[in-house]
C-alpha cells in the first residue's frame, strides 16, 4: 500500500511538473503579411507556408530559449490580397493590436517599403524577401534611428540577382543559337516592381552584349497578342519574361503560338510548373528560380526541404522556391532572441543578426548579413531541352562582383 500511495506521488507530482512546464511556455507573436489572394498569389502562399514549416520545426524542436525562459511561436498570418492598403492596415494591426515582436513579408516590393514605415517606428523587426529594398537601404536608414534600422532583405541585391540571372540564360541559350544572341527583349509588368526590376535586368544584359528593347504590359493582362506581335516585329533572339510568374505562364503559351523569337527566357517559373503543366517549345527555353528549384533541386539538402515543404500541405506552384526568402530566416532569429536573452531588446537583436553567420537551406554559402541588412547568394536558372518538358540542364550561377555601368546599385 506504502509502494502503491509512493507511486501515486511520484506520478502526480511528474503530472505537476509537466503542467507548470507547460505554464511555463512564453508566447513569441511573429506576423505574416502576404498575398493569398489577388495577382501575386503564388508567391504569397510560399511565404504563409514556409513561415508554418519553421514555426512548426521550432516549436516541436522545443522551442527558443531566450532568458531562462521558453517561448514558442504563434503566427499571426493575414492576407494583403495584393493591395497595398489592405497590406499597411495589416501592418498596423499586427504592430498595434497583436503586439508582433516581429514581421515576415511582404513579397510584394512596393508593400513592403510602405509596412516599413510601420515596423520601424514600433521597433518591430521585418524580415522581407524584397530586392527593390535596395533602393532605400543605406548608411543612414539602416543606422540606429533610422526608419529602416529593424528591416532586412532576405534576398540578394536585384543588381546581383539580375548580374546572375543574365549570365546563367545567355550561357546556356547561347550553344543552342544559330549565332550568339546579340538583341534581347525584355517583357514586363507595368508596375512598380517591374519597372525597379527591369532596370536592373536590362542593365546587366547590355553589360553582356545586348541591345535590349523593353516592352511594358499593364498588370492585369490576359490577352497579350497585341503585344507579343509588335516584339515578334522587332526580331529578338531572345525574349525574356520578367518579373510576375503567374503572368508569363499565360503570356508564354501566347508567345508560342505567335512563334516570336528562337528563344526564351521565363523569369520565377520552376523546372516543376513547366513540366506539370506540359509546356514545350521546340525552341530552347530557360528559367530561373528565386533561390533555387523545386522541380530541379540542386541538393540534398534542398530536397529535403522540399519534401518537408510539400508534405506540410504546400502547393507546388510555379514560385514555390520563393518560400526559401524566409524560412532560415526564422531559425537565424531565434538565434539572435537565445544570444540577446530577450525579446524586448530589439536594437541588440538587430546586432546579433548583423553579427551572425548561419548555414541554411538556401545556399552553401552561410547566410551573412551586410551593414545594409542584405544577404548575397546564387541563383538557379535552367535550360528546358526543346521538345520536352521534363528534360533540364541547371546552373547554379554565382552573382557579379560589382554592379555593371549605369546601375547604381541601389
Amino acid at each position: 500500500m506504502i509502494k502503491l500511495i509512493a507511486v501515486c506521488a511520484v506520478s502526480a507530482f511528474t503530472g505537476v511538473m509537466i503542467q507548470k512546464s507547460r505554464a511555463q511556455d512564453q508566447e513569441l507573436k511573429i506576423g505574416v503579411v502576404a498575398a493569398e489572394s489577388g495577382s501575386f498569389v503564388s508567391a504569397g502562399n510560399t511565404i504563409v507556408a514556409a513561415a508554418r514549416l519553421a514555426s512548426q520545426q521550432i516549436n516541436d524542436s522545443g522551442g527558443i530559449n531566450v532568458g531562462g525562459k521558453t517561448y514558442k511561436i504563434k503566427l499571426y498570418i493575414r492576407d494583403n490580397r495584393t493591395d497595398v492598403n489592405v497590406t499597411i492596415a495589416a501592418a498596423r494591426e499586427l504592430v498595434n493590436d497583436i503586439g508582433v515582436t516581429a514581421i515576415w513579408g511582404t513579397e510584394t516590393h512596393d508593400f513592403s517599403v510602405s509596412m516599413a514605415k510601420i515596423t520601424g517606428s514600433a521597433k518591430v523587426l521585418q524580415f522581407s524577401g524584397n530586392s527593390s529594398l535596395g533602393a532605400v537601404l543605406d548608411d543612414k536608414s539602416v543606422a540606429p534611428g533610422g526608419w529602416l534600422h529593424y528591416t532586412f532583405q532576405t534576398e540578394p541585391q536585384e543588381w546581383q540577382r539580375s548580374g546572375s540571372t543574365a549570365e546563367g540564360v545567355l550561357t546556356l541559350l547561347t550553344p543552342l543559337l544559330p549565332h550568339p544572341p546579340q538583341h534581347s527583349v525584355v517583357f514586363v509588368g507595368n508596375d512598380a516592381t517591374g519597372q525597379y526590376l527591369s532596370s536592373h535586368y536590362v542593365k546587366a544584359l547590355e553589360a553582356r552584349g545586348q541591345k535590349v528593347d523593353l516592352v511594358k504590359y499593364p498588370p492585369d493582362t490576359t490577352d497579350f497578342s497585341p503585344l507579343l506581335t509588335r516584339i515578334k516585329g522587332l526580331n529578338p533572339d531572345i525574349v525574356h519574361f520578367w518579373y510576375n510568374g503567374d503572368s508569363t505562364l499565360t503570356a508564354f503559351p501566347q508567345a508560342l503560338k505567335l512563334d516570336v523569337a528562337p528563344s526564351y527566357f521565363l523569369f520565377g517559373v520552376d523546372p516543376g510548373i513547366y513540366q506539370q503543366r506540359q509546356l514545350k517549345s521546340d525552341k530552347p527555353v530557360t528559367l530561373s528560380c528565386v533561390p533555387v528549384c523545386w522541380g530541379a533541386s540542386p541538393s540534398p539538402v534542398v530536397q529535403e526541404y522540399f519534401k518537408k515543404y510539400f508534405d506540410l500541405g504546400a502547393s507546388k506552384g510555379p514560385q514555390s522556391s520563393v518560400s526559401l526568402l524566409y524560412y532560415d530566416y526564422f531559425f537565424m532569429y531565434a538565434k539572435a532572441l537565445e544570444k540577446v536573452g530577450s525579446i524586448d531588446k530589439p536594437d541588440q537583436i538587430v546586432d546579433a543578426l548583423l553579427s551572425m553567420s548561419y548555414q541554411g537551406v538556401v545556399s552553401p554559402v552561410p547566410l551573412t548579413f551586410n551593414v545594409h541588412h542584405q544577404v548575397t547568394f546564387a541563383t538557379q536558372v535552367s535550360l528546358v531541352k526543346p521538345g520536352t518538358s521534363d528534360q533540364f540542364v541547371s546552373t547554379i550561377q554565382q552573382p557579379p562582383p560589382s554592379p555593371p555601368p549605369g546601375d547604381p546599385g541601389g
